[in-house]
């Protein structure tokens, strides 16, 4: 019995942690262009954390430190993709379809709380959602909490950022969306939206 509980914390102590991303990383998000976004996270303390993304096929690292948690900076070129980020201490987690743009947080009380469908209903709210097929603008929605101290995570809906379709739009920021929708039809450039 004790040989059975020595190997099995020996076993244990080989086991690499996976790292541990933020909810604002996950498949189908938009990193701000041209400039260097910061990916964090958790692993286990003094691995080295390595993160490749296909924009530019370099790899950039850094070392977790005593509680685990690691800094990479990434440079981002001018808008464009779809791309795939890894981020790796031994073990793979891979965002995909991500998109270089321009992110927008969006925050307030009623004006930028209402949504396209619900307790505010926007003008021909039945068709703006059935029409609201933008892959180009994503959206993370996050939950609604109150804290009177720094949270190390939010809460997001929907399991992190989604492409702007009618399924994930209808419960969206109005504002946040049609804001969106006029500055991609303009530019070309994709949009990425935090409502919180």
């Amino acid at each position: 019995k004790g040989s059975f509980i020595l190997a099995s914390i020996f076993l244990s102590s080989l086991v690499q942690a996976k790292v541990t991303l933020p909810s604002v990383f996950s498949d189908n998000m938009v990193f701000q262009q041209k400039t260097n976004v910061a990916i964090w996270g958790n692993t286990d303390a003094g691995k080295i954390v390595k993160v490749n993304a296909t924009w530019n096929n370099k790899t950039y690292t850094a070392k977790a430190d005593s509680d685990g948690k690691f800094k990479v900076l990434l440079p981002t070129p001018s808008y464009g993709g779809p791309y795939n980020v890894s981020i790796s201490d031994g073990d793979v987690t891979k965002l995909s379809n991500v998109l270089i743009g321009d992110v927008w947080v969006c925050s307030g009380q009623s004006n930028m709380e209402m949504p396209l469908a619900g307790w505010g209903k926007i003008n021909n709210y039945e068709q703006e959602i059935k029409d609201a097929n933008y892959p180009k603008i994503r959206l993370l929605q996050a939950v609604h909490v109150t804290s009177n101290s720094l949270l190390d995570d939010a809460k997001v809906d929907n399991g992190g950022w989604q492409e702007c379709s009618p399924q994930y739009v209808a419960g969206f920021s109005s504002v946040a969306y049609f804001f969106a929708r006029e500055i991609n039809k303009k530019t070309g450039i994709p949009i990425g939206l935090i409502h919180t």
